[in-house]
């Protein structure tokens, strides 16, 4: 849905996009400037791009070089690019946009009727190169409806190699959010590992990409713009330094993130990389226009061995790092010495991590020492367990970071980002004797607690447990039990009576006790034999009234017993799929199929069948009107993904 409103000014309007049923608003942005007059520019984030078919798009209200006053009356005059960014992750589907736009109104009528020819605006046609002037140098009559020069960081190729027909020339899609390489690594969408290189260029690169997607025709490509590029390649053992220390651009309104000194010790030291480059990326992150404590952090948290930096080398005289180069780095200093002057009975362990580390710790106050961290359990047989770490430990220290004042989070972080082997600092404050008495004591409340479970549970008030037989009764006093199952000799599930949907206002949803995927084995001592029974005999059983109480015998299991299969068909414009759907918690369960001409759907679908994806988007917990949109507003190919119940036989055949 989108909403145009008129603004105040005559080139200002506000347009609320909606991307209800669609990916993303479709809008691509950058920061830059547009000159008003010879001698003023006007600075702030533009549309550099829009995707083709995307409310952007399909609004007819937006074009390339506009230029966004506010996003959900939130000023973005002075914003970042990442700043807005964020905004519009976490605008949901509806966002509104003040915008200005540049050039005379009698353009318009020409810019709409080429969206109407193309599709969608060209970002190319906008920031095409000026033509060359003659070799007389006369003069050729000024267009009065030229928009005003626009700068930006942007890619612009050569004015010899641009050709209007050539549609990978401009990359228009949508920039935000993270992707996942062939090889399996999460990167920005907007990396150089992520770049697309039109046919030519893919016939020029011989390169194969790495894990990260880079190859130098795409970084030079993503990067045109800056100067002497570089792709630096490192390899750091685990808990290693990289012996690098970064600075922020020198004018304060601008980020960047450039290298502020090289340790001589360090890894890098040998490498093609030295103070004042510019770092555009590391592993697919791009730290271009981010500042650089954020790309510090980044940096903390890569946690593979395998580093590779994209720089960019600037002049000596170029304006760009904020601090001069450093030349001296600090002695590296074991924060962790003094733990042992503060806890005289503190021990140093290492622990071979081999995938874990066999410890789990939790936040806690000890009368002793009071608040910290402390080992609450630990896996058996665990290379822990052989180093000698003890439940109720205190946590000091992981390898060379002190963890006395962190909290649970932090002190999980760095336990997940240690590797090979990991130095732990714990003090033990329990006594052999204690920790063998409360040993004993927690062995013999197990004990007890498996004589507790083994006694028969009163069934109005038994809890359901996985893989186990548990008989239940419901109160219903003649409410409708409220649910839909698949199962009968008829049916596509013949092995068992299958929950696949709880409605709201049903007596099975009021007790909360049963849930989607229940395999209910009997009712009221009667076995639900659905290889012997119809579908619809099996469904009267659960449509039937009941006087006061209903008891099921009911099986959990674990993991969850289903098959997937996708469908596919052909939707035409205004015929209906004749599906009934109830969303709810896994997707859309088809609580009706009216038989309506599609082969697909009529022959390979049933009622209790659960839509988990619709052309590859997860349903899981869409709102009905979410789902209804998506239904309602498709046509042409459309792809299924069918959640199905694929149970156990657990009842036996009549004799």
């Amino acid at each position: 849905m989108v909403q145009i409103n008129s603004g105040s000014g005559d080139h200002i309007h506000t347009v609320t996009l909606d991307k209800t049923g669609k990916k993303s608003f479709g809008i691509c942005i950058v920061r830059g400037e547009v000159k008003d007059s010879p001698n003023s520019k006007t600075s702030g984030i533009f549309i550099k791009g829009i995707v083709p078919d995307s409310p952007a798009h399909l609004c007819g209200k937006l074009k390339v070089g506009d230029r966004i006053l506010s996003l959900n009356n939130k000023d973005v005059r002075n914003a970042t690019e990442q700043a807005v960014i964020e905004l519009i992750k976490d605008a949901g589907i509806k966002i509104n946009l003040e915008i200005q736009t540049y050039g005379k109104d009698e353009k318009k009528t020409s810019e709409r009727d080429q969206r109407n020819e193309n599709g969608y605006v060209q970002a190319k046609a906008k920031f095409a190169p000026e033509p060359p002037l003659s070799a007389n140098k006369s003069s050729a009559p000024k267009e009065t409806t030229r928009n005003p020069a626009f700068s930006a960081s942007i890619r612009q190729k050569p004015a010899s190699n641009f050709t209007a027909n050539d549609e990978d020339d401009e990359d228009t899609r949508d920039m935000t959010g993270r992707i996942r390489t062939e090889s399996g690594y999460e990167i920005d969408r907007a990396s150089a590992g992520n770049c697309k290189l039109n046919k030519q260029e893919k016939e020029r690169d011989k390169e194969q990409p790495d894990e990260f997607g880079y190859t130098m025709a795409k970084i030079k490509k993503r990067y045109n713009l800056m100067k002497d590029l570089r792709k630096i390649e490192v390899t750091r053992a685990p808990n290693t330094s990289l012996g690098l220390a970064l600075a922020g651009h020198k004018d304060r309104r601008k980020m960047a993130c450039f290298v502020a000194g090289i340790n001589s010790n360090g890894l890098l030291a040998s490498l093609d990389i030295k103070p004042g480059d510019e770092i555009l990326e590391v592993n697919g992150n791009v730290l271009q226009n981010r500042c650089h404590l954020n790309a510090s952090v980044i940096f903390k948290n890569i946690d593979t061995e395998r580093i590779i930096l994209i720089t960019s080398r600037r002049k000596d005289n170029d304006e760009g790092i904020s601090v001069k180069p450093i030349k001296k780095f600090p002695k590296e200093v074991d924060d962790t010495k003094f733990l042992f002057d503060l806890y005289p009975n503190a021990r140093s362990v290492q622990v071979k991590k081999e995938g874990f580390l066999g410890i789990m710790v939790i936040y806690g106050k000890h009368v002793e020492v009071g608040n910290g961290i402390f080992i609450s359990d630990l896996r058996e047989e665990s290379n822990a367990v052989a180093a000698g770490v003890k439940v109720g430990d205190m946590l000091l220290a992981v390898n060379k970071d002190v963890t006395l004042e962190s909290n649970y989070d932090e002190a999980v972080a760095l336990i997940r980002r240690a590797e090979g082997i990991v130095t732990l600092v714990l003090l033990t404050l329990k006594s052999e004797e204690a920790l063998k008495a409360e040993k004993e004591a927690a062995e013999k409340k197990k004990e007890e607690a498996k004589i507790e479970a083994e006694k028969p549970q009163d069934p109005s008030v038994a809890e359901i447990k996985v893989n186990k037989k548990i008989l239940v009764e419901l109160k219903v006093e003649k409410k409708p039990l409220g649910v839909i199952v698949v199962g009968g000799k008829n049916n596509h599930v013949k092995t068992g009576c299958i929950i696949t949907h709880i409605y709201p206002d049903g007596a099975i949803a009021a007790d909360k006790r049963l849930n989607i995927f229940d395999h209910i084995v009997e009712v009221n001592s009667k076995p639900v034999n659905c290889s012997e029974m119809t579908t619809l005999k099996v469904h009267q059983i659960f449509h039937t009234t009941y006087e006061k109480v209903v008891t099921f015998q009911v099986f959990r299991a674990d993991p969850l017993e289903v098959e997937k299969f996708n469908v596919e068909f052909i939707k035409k414009p205004g015929k209906d799929l004749g599906l009934s759907l109830a969303p709810n918690d896994r997707g859309c369960t088809i609580s009706e199929i009216i038989p309506s001409g599609y082969a697909e759907i009529d022959n390979k679908l049933q009622r209790g069948d659960i839509i988990t994806k619709f052309n590859g988007d997860s349903l899981e917990g869409c709102t009905f009107e979410i789902c209804y949109a998506l239904f309602k507003g498709a046509n042409g190919k459309i792809s299924l993904e069918i959640t199905r119940p694929k149970p156990t036989c657990r009842t036996e055949a009549s004799k």
